[in-house]
């Protein structure tokens, strides 16, 4: 694990501005050295993360279970890195496997039918083995975790927010099933 990435990722900056800065300076340790030294700008919060290296927030996933991944770090998803834009490290809890998945994702404000079908499509998939990848949110995505649940398969969150930020609150039970059956990505 590269705590100097780990430093980066918990500056509040984008993953863009972290690879340009990587790309500029040539390693993390050097963008980190960059930063401290005054020589890269970077807003105020950005810097101080950097500096402090976020170690209360780490330490806090930490204890979640939380694992910190940079591609072509072991547990970084084999899926993944065959895309030369994915992301360049990732926040994992639970388990992520490389078996075949569908993506269920849709509306937030679906119909019944939509919800009865996602449901399906869910129950389906864990049925013959596939896992079920999908963002949490209310509705569609929401319904497609819960007929993979139903079916005792296997389930992945992908969360655009951090990785124990759980939206919409009321998706709290829903996470942690997905967590037990499978893993949370962000």
């Amino acid at each position: 694990m590269n705590g100097d990435l780990i430093r980066l990722a918990f500056a509040g900056t984008s993953p863009a501005t972290i690879d340009r800065l990587i790309e500029r300076h040539g390693t993390p340790r050097r963008v980190v050295t960059a930063v401290a030294s005054g020589r890269t700008r970077l807003t105020s919060r950005a810097v101080e993360a950097v500096r402090v290296g976020a170690d209360d927030r780490f330490e806090q996933l930490s204890r979640l279970g939380v694992a910190f991944v940079s591609r072509g770090e072991d547990g970084y998803p084999s899926r993944l890195r065959v895309f030369s834009d994915a992301p360049r490290w990732l926040f994992l809890l639970g388990e992520v496997s490389d078996a075949p998945s569908i993506g269920i994702v849709g509306t937030r404000t679906c119909t019944t039918y939509g919800t009865d079908l996602a449901q399906r499509y869910g129950f389906v998939a864990a049925e013959i083995g596939w896992s079920v990848v999908s963002g949490l949110a209310r509705g569609i995505d929401g319904a497609g975790h819960e007929g993979a649940i139903a079916a005792q398969g296997h389930c992945h969150a992908v969360l655009g927010s951090g990785i124990d930020v759980v939206y919409p609150r009321s998706h709290r039970a829903l996470y942690r099933s997905v967590i037990a059956t499978g893993g949370v990505i962000s």
